[in-house]
C-alpha cells in the first residue's frame, strides 16, 4: 500500500508538471519619452560603457538632442561589451584612459543625420553580393564621421517558402568591408532612432 501510494504520488506531481503556465507580459512598445542619452543611461549593463564613452567624447548634448543642426539622429547603438572589449584591448583602466579623439570618431562613425527607420530602407538586390559593385539595392547612409555604410533590408525564408519568413534590417561598412552585426532595431526615444549592435560587435 506505502509503494502504491508513492507511485501514485509520483505520477500525480509529473502529471503537474506538465501544465504550462502562460503570463501575459504585453505588448513591448519601441517608443520611450525620453531622450536616446535618457534611454541609455536607463540600462548601465547593456549601455553602461557607451555612456561613459560619450560623455568622455563631449558628445551627450548630440545625444540628448539639443544640438540646433541635428534634432534627429540615428545610432547604431554600440554595446557596452564592445566599449569595455575596448577597454580592455588597449589595456587601460577606463573609457577616459582612451584617446578621446579616437572615442569621438568611433561614436561619429555610429551616427547618421535625421531619423532612418527600417521601412526607410531599401531591399537589398540578392542577385549580388551587399558589397559587389553592381549592388543596386540598400540604402548608402553617410555618418558623421565621413565613412560611409550600407543599410539594407532582406526577406528570409519560412518552412522552404521565399520572402515569407521576417524582414530584417542589416548593416555593411563599405570603408571596412564588413557586416556590422545588429541585434535590434527601431527603438524610437524623442530624437531620433537606435539600432542596438550585438554584444560581439568589435570596436576599431
Amino acid at each position: 500500500m506505502k509503494r502504491f501510494f508513492i507511485v501514485f504520488s509520483i505520477l500525480i506531481a509529473s502529471m503537474g508538471c506538465t501544465k504550462q503556465t502562460i503570463i501575459d507580459t504585453g505588448i513591448c512598445s519601441p517608443y520611450h519619452d525620453c531622450s536616446i542619452m535618457d534611454y541609455l543611461r536607463k540600462d548601465d549593463y547593456l549601455w553602461g560603457y557607451t555612456v561613459k564613452m560619450i560623455e568622455y567624447a563631449g558628445l551627450t548634448d548630440l545625444f540628448e538632442g539639443k544640438v540646433d543642426t541635428l534634432p534627429e539622429i540615428t545610432f547604431l547603438g554600440i554595446p557596452s561589451m564592445s566599449v569595455e572589449r575596448l577597454v580592455y584591448e588597449y589595456e587601460v583602466d577606463s573609457v577616459s584612459d582612451l584617446s578621446r579623439n579616437k572615442c569621438r570618431r568611433i561614436l561619429l562613425q555610429h551616427v547618421a543625420k535625421g531619423k532612418i527607420l527600417k521601412d526607410d530602407v531599401n531591399f537589398r538586390n540578392m542577385d549580388y553580393y551587399i558589397n559587389d559593385s553592381q549592388q543596386d539595392g540598400g540604402t548608402d547612409v553617410t555618418m558623421l564621421y565621413g565613412n560611409v555604410v550600407r543599410f539594407y533590408r532582406e526577406r528570409s525564408e519560412y518552412q522552404g517558402v521565399p520572402d515569407a519568413g521576417p524582414v530584417t534590417l542589416n548593416f555593411w561598412s563599405l570603408d571596412e568591408d564588413h557586416r556590422i552585426p545588429i541585434s535590434s532595431a527601431d527603438i524610437q526615444p524623442l530624437n531620433g532612432v537606435v539600432h542596438a549592435l550585438n554584444y560581439n560587435y568589435i570596436l576599431e
